[in-house]
């Protein structure tokens, strides 16, 4: 299958059947191309990982991993789309009226529970877990969301659509810890230097995070990380740190 991100094609190719579905519908939000030819693969075989972008080859040794597939594939999908204007970002966005609130956390801290709670209250979700994000105008807006997700084991993929809306983005939500009937706090941040430091490790995770296939190192993503959540803290977008209970926390938020 040959997919294109951003201005590049990639031809993805997958020799471990059981991973079948769980490879191929990450890809799901790009178009996908049939006639065409390209240098540019990521080939998952039995015992090896294949990568060429723009020449620079890696290969990775060993029967692939399924946990490390994760990484992988949005290792790949990074490196494509990074630039100074454009990041891919762990990250979840939820909407209304196409004003986009961006929730980023640690894994498992309750991004996933936070946004079903935004959809409950008239919110939709727009990406599930990795976020294209694009600077235009001085402004942040979703260029693409993820439309796969795992719940509870199981593959989910977000209704048709509903990631491929551009959304500017109001808020940025970092979630500290999730707890029903706990403490909530929340805090806007206003100091540029730790905003940065905040966000820029759900810009990097997929450079940063251990590959146990092999000990190769895969794709630097992290060349532009700085100078586009620069451009975050220019576009004077709201940075809040919450914890607490999930419903306290919307009650106390507002309307955005």
């Amino acid at each position: 299958m040959i997919y294109k991100i951003k201005n590049e094609l990639l031809e993805v190719i997958n020799r471990c059947r059981e991973y079948d579905e769980y490879i191929f519908k990450r890809f799901g939000q790009f178009e996908t191309v049939t006639g065409k030819s390209t240098n540019n693969y990521l080939k998952f075989n039995i015992n090896s990982v294949e990568i060429n972008l723009m020449g620079n080859k890696k290969i990775l040794n060993n029967r692939i991993i399924k946990t490390d597939i994760y990484p992988i594939i949005n290792n790949v999908i990074a490196y494509l789309i990074n630039d100074e204007n454009n990041m891919l970002m762990h990250s979840i966005v939820v909407s209304k009226l196409d004003k986009g609130i961006l929730i980023v956390g640690e894994f498992g801290q309750g991004k996933s529970t936070l946004a079903k709670e935004f959809e409950n209250n008239g919110y939709e979700i727009n990406s599930t877990d990795q976020t294209w994000l694009e600077c235009k105008n001085g402004m942040i807006f979703q260029k693409l969301g993820s439309s796969f997700d795992i719940d509870e084991g199981k593959i989910k993929i977000l209704k048709q659509g509903k990631n491929f809306k551009n959304i500017k983005i109001e808020r940025i939500i970092r979630i500290i810890g999730l707890c029903d009937n706990g403490n909530t706090k929340i805090n806007i941040n206003n100091n540029q230097y730790y905003i940065i430091k905040n966000l820029a490790p759900f810009c990097y995770w997929n450079y940063m995070m251990p590959i146990f296939t092999d000990d190769i190192e895969l794709y630097n993503t992290n060349i532009f990380t700085k100078k586009f959540l620069n451009k975050i803290i220019e576009s004077k977008i709201i940075n809040i740190d919450v914890r607490g209970d999930k419903k306290e926390i919307l009650k106390e938020l507002g309307e955005i």
